[in-house]
């Protein structure tokens, strides 16, 4: 009897699965996580004592090594809701290799927010090379384009074709990210005069963000900015690797 009250129950409120922790919950259309997920995500904001300029964390009363290593190259001014660790990243990897477009809608509405009040013509979302975008089934650029796009009524502009096939920039150490994607992306739009604001799931060494920003500078952008869901923790730096693993941690 109390197996079929169970199922009638399940029939009549179906449990799905947190996005990060996939333990059974009632279904809410408005929370892909659990209330415990939810305050771990909550806990990975970008910190106030990061760069206001790249997001980056920085020892006190020293210059952000990432800019004046020109990590900023090419973009003026860069945005996250997120660092890149615990749940922000089970989103992104859900959203990115699982194809499980609900775990975009708390990324984009965040990301929406971290730019509320600034004024931009468009939102380009880094591309995909055809073949890939194809084998994934779609782009998670433009799957957050899209999500940012309803919360700030900004339009998407596809003004970006990645034309070659590169390796995938996590298996590369850092060094050799630029290198791989040097040329890789071509103008596909009018972007003349236009302020625009460049939409990725996570930034790493930065090296995508600033060739897509070269390409659409030299197409005539009067500016471009960057936007993703998160920032990852710097690689081959220990020092800024210690401060950024230094912020509080999720509780468990």
């Amino acid at each position: 009897m109390k197996k079929l009250l169970a199922q009638a129950l399940d029939l009549v409120f179906p449990q799905v699965c947190c996005l990060n922790c996939d333990e059974p919950r009632q279904m809410d259309p408005g929370a892909p996580l659990c209330d415990r997920c939810q305050q771990e995500l909550e806990q990975l904001r970008v910190p106030d004592s990061a760069c206001g300029h790249c997001l980056s964390p920085m020892q006190s009363g020293r210059p952000c090594s990432y800019c004046a290593a020109g990590g900023m190259a090419q973009i003026d001014q860069a945005f996250a809701p997120f660092v890149y660790r615990g749940v922000s990243a089970a989103l992104i990897k859900r959203l990115k290799f699982g194809v499980v477009a609900l775990a975009g809608e708390p990324l984009a509405r965040e990301m929406a927010l971290a730019i509320s009040g600034i004024r931009f013509d468009a939102l380009v979302p880094v591309p995909l090379y055809h073949r890939h975008e194809r084998e994934r089934g779609m782009n998670q650029s433009l799957l957050l384009c899209q999500g940012i796009g309803e919360e700030t009524g900004f339009p998407v502009l596809a003004a970006l074709n990645k034309i070659r096939d590169t390796r995938r920039q996590s298996s590369l150490p850092a060094g050799r990210r630029a290198e791989n994607v040097r040329g890789a992306f071509a103008l596909r739009a009018q972007v003349a005069g236009l302020d625009l604001l460049l939409v990725d799931d996570v930034r790493t060494t930065g090296s995508t963000a600033r060739e897509c920003a070269r390409v659409l500078k030299a197409g005539g952008a009067s500016s471009v900015c960057l936007l993703t869901a998160a920032v990852a923790k710097p690689k081959e730096q220990p020092e800024r690797v210690l401060l950024w693993n230094s912020l509080q941690e999720p509780s468990a």
